[in-house]
């Protein structure tokens, strides 16, 4: 059997608040969350190890099988990825958790901004444009199935080191310099933690969800859960300013996304910008009724960097 999604449209809307389903945070069902590249950033010929984090509420184990996408999305499109790379895409030729890759050797052409060579009698191809954060990126396609039931696809991507398009020779050389590869941020540790504890900023201790057995925690209650990073997980970098055609400092962003098996949190995604120098964010999860629970945390930087844990937690009554 398939999963599938059910869209249902309802008829009428009147003196009544519409249905949106589920939030993205709740895994009721087999769900891929997040996909990472060691390393977060390369040139193309160069190795990088995958790793899918993949929500079974159940516990079981997942088969998982990996391919390159081999086509860019189109220029009109505000994709990250070609559609077409959910049905066909180059298939690496080991599978499991973990694989190990080597980004083509044309993926700056591909996806970057050094386009082909057009075909004879046709006009230039134009390059793709970079992210705000300057970035191009390999996608790579994962898919899953837990008990022999396919999960939907999953996709991750790894940062290319390109060369610098549209600058002068003075800005490349500066930018060559100055620029470093991004690194995946550092996940430490998820606590839970009392509305006192809270209270205490930075200073918390609260209860490690990550240690040797499940964290337990009260039902039907709402908890403080923070999220916490390495200092150096929020880098700095030099981008190309397209107007001036200067560079300008900027520096990484961090974004957590929640997921768990039960329960309701009072946001999907917490994070800090680009100038908040803390190092944690925080978010309130509404226990469920007491029984095992899963929680799952992804961590991402703005320059396609990713982190994550999984935790059993046990909700008493």
């Amino acid at each position: 059997m398939t999963r599938a999604a059910v869209l249902v449209v309802p008829v009428a809307l009147v003196a009544c608040k519409p249905d949106l389903g589920d939030p993205s945070s709740l895994v009721t069902e087999p769900r891929i969350l997040a996909v990472r590249s060691e390393p977060a950033e390369v040139k193309p010929d160069r190795a990088v190890t995958y790793r899918a984090l993949v929500a079974v509420p159940g516990g079981s184990a997942a088969d998982l099988a990996w391919a390159f996408c081999t086509q860019p999305a189109p220029l009109s499109s505000n994709n990250v990825v070609n559609d077409g790379c959910l049905t066909t895409a180059a298939a690496l030729p080991a599978g499991g958790a973990e694989v190990a890759a080597t980004i083509p050797l044309d993926a700056c052409s591909v996806f970057g901004p050094t386009p082909p060579a057009p075909a004879p009698g046709q006009p230039p191809l134009r390059p793709h444009d970079a992210d705000v954060t300057g970035g191009y990126y390999q996608p790579v396609r994962a898919l899953a199935t837990v008990d022999g039931d396919p999960l939907a696809p999953g996709i991750g991507l790894t940062r290319i080191t390109c060369d610098l398009a549209n600058a002068p020779l003075d800005v490349v050389q500066d930018f060559q310099a100055r620029y470093r590869a991004n690194t995946n941020p550092t996940l430490v540790r998820v606590t839970a933690l009392t509305a006192p504890e809270a209270s205490r900023g930075a200073d918390a201790d609260g209860t490690d969800l990550g240690g040797e057995s499940p964290a337990a925690l009260p039902s039907r209650t709402a908890v403080t859960l923070r999220a916490s990073w390495t200092d150096d997980s929020a880098e700095s970098f030099p981008v190309l300013d397209p107007a001036s055609r200067t560079l300008v400092d900027h520096r990484e962003e961090i974004r957590v996304s929640w997921f768990a098996s039960g329960g309701s949190f009072a946001s999907d995604r917490t994070g800090r910008g680009e100038t908040d120098p803390a190092t944690f964010a925080d978010d309130v999860w509404t226990t469920p009724d007491a029984g095992p629970v899963y929680l799952w945390v992804v961590l991402r930087d703005s320059r396609g960097g990713v982190a994550f844990a999984g935790y059993p937690v046990v909700i008493a009554q």
